[in-house]
């Protein structure tokens, strides 16, 4: 009689969200998969006009558990976006986690990677709204990038927004409207 083997917890998690996990992924493997790989792996980023904002479309997740599957399922370098930002469930409420690094091309949204930087808030915002936490912390992290960036706030765009990208990301209750009146400070 052979011992049944049991999936856990990023295991678990992963085959919740997609079907293409396969059967031979193991646990220890998944934990290997949710490490930052070495940066000399990923290419570099050209040039930086965009950032460009996502929902994960799950009711939870993390950097590590989005890295296993965009790792394990996609067969990408890294999690394709470089930050996001946790709504409570497995990180922090608010809490901006650092995925692919800042200056390394993503791989969020076709045609726009090599010139943009992706932020994935953790939720589904087809039927709900962003934390506060993840609000404040957005609206945070966006003033910084765009200083950084020397960007205005027409370089920021939702994934639907996207030249090419046929998704209702970051949801339809994420909108431009919520945007400029609930996250961007106001324009003087």
């Amino acid at each position: 009689m052979t011992a049944e083997r049991s999936d856990g917890p990023i295991l678990r998690w992963l085959r919740t969200r997609s079907d293409r996990v396969s059967r031979k992924l193991t646990e220890e493997q998944c934990t290997l998969l949710a490490q930052k790989p070495p940066e000399a792996s990923i290419a570099p980023r050209p040039e930086t006009s965009a950032v460009i904002l996502h929902h994960s479309a799950t009711p939870d997740g993390s950097v590590p558990l989005f890295r296993v599957l965009h790792r394990a399922v996609f067969g990408w370098d890294d999690v394709g976006y470089h930050f996001v930002i946790g709504n409570g469930s497995f990180s922090p409420d608010g809490a901006v986690e650092e995925g692919r690094p800042r200056e390394a091309t993503g791989a969020h949204a076709r045609g726009f990677n090599e010139k943009s930087l992706g932020i994935c808030l953790v939720g589904d915002f087809s039927d709900s709204m962003p934390t506060p936490c993840q609000v404040s912390s957005l609206a945070d992290l966006l003033s910084e990038l765009l200083r950084i960036y020397g960007l205005g706030a027409e370089a920021i765009l939702l994934h639907r927004e996207v030249p090419g990208c046929v998704t209702e990301c970051p949801g339809a209750r994420f909108t431009r409207k919520y945007l400029e009146s609930d996250i961007l400070p106001p324009v003087r």
